[in-house]
This record gives structure tokens, C-alpha cells and sequence, in this order.
């Protein structure tokens, strides 16, 4: 192998080595769940960005009933399909958090709330699911 192409390799390898353990250094707060419980977590989380899309277009339309109804149905299945143990598997700063959040879900349904009152809790929520995503790793 020729001297040059050694240095290339050796560079290679090593920017690629850098990358590799940037990538591998995830210094999010793990939140580890049983499979059960991964599956509910993040499908919740699935489900409260579709509520919040679904929020955005319900307004655009004026349909608030249709909006209130699509939050509680969020809500009613988190609450049934929650497993057991999962609250006590979940670390305080992650479950304060996701209460956090309750506020704007309760105003957003609010019929009395004003459209831009419904748009600041939507981005609130927002800026919850971020700051979440950018805190915690579920595991």
C-alpha cells in the first residue's frame, strides 16, 4: 500500500472512529421500561403529536366540538390503555413533565378559549414535546 493511501486510511478511520462515538454518546436522561410499557410511552407520544396536527386543522376549519371531543378521546386512551407499574417506572423529572402538559390540553378543549389562546397552548405543548425529546430516551 502506498504511503499517501495509508495517511487516508488512517485519516478515515479515525474521522470515522469520532463520528461513531458522537453518534454512541446519547447523554439523555434514560427512562427504561419494560416492552409493554416502551410500546404505551411512545405510542402516547405518537399519538399526542396526531392530536396536536389534528388540533392545528380543526381549528383551520372552526370545528372546536370536533376538537374537544379529539382531545378527550386522547385522553381516554391513555387512561385505558396504561399498563400497570408504568407510573412507578417513570423518574419524577419525566413524569413532571408530561403533567406539565395537562393545562394545555384542559385549555386547548376549553370552548370559551379564543383560537390564538388554542395556538399558544398548542405551541406550549410543542415546546414540552421538545424539550422532552431532547432530555429523555426511552428505553
Amino acid at each position: 500500500m502506498a504511503k499517501g493511501s495509508l495517511s487516508a486510511l488512517l485519516v478515515t478511520l479515525c474521522l470515522t472512529w469520532s463520528a461513531a462515538n458522537a453518534l454512541a454518546a446519547d447523554e439523555r436522561m434514560a427512562v427504561t421500561l419494560n416492552e409493554k410499557q416502551k410500546a404505551f410511552v411512545l405510542g402516547h407520544m405518537r399519538d399526542m403529536l396526531e392530536a396536536l396536527t389534528d388540533t392545528q386543522q380543526l381549528l383551520l376549519e372552526g370545528k372546536r366540538e370536533e376538537l374537544r371531543q379529539r382531545v378527550a378521546n386522547l385522553q381516554t386512551r391513555e387512561q385505558a390503555n396504561r399498563p400497570n407499574g408504568v407510573g412507578q417506572q417513570i423518574p419524577p423529572a419525566f413524569r413532571a413533565m408530561a403533567q406539565s402538559m395537562r393545562p394545555h390540553w384542559q385549555a386547548i378543549q376549553n370552548p370559551d378559549a379564543s383560537e390564538e389562546e388554542v395556538r399558544q397552548h398548542v405551541v406550549d405543548l410543542m415546546r414540552v414535546c421538545n424539550a422532552c425529546h431532547r432530555t429523555f430516551s426511552i428505553q
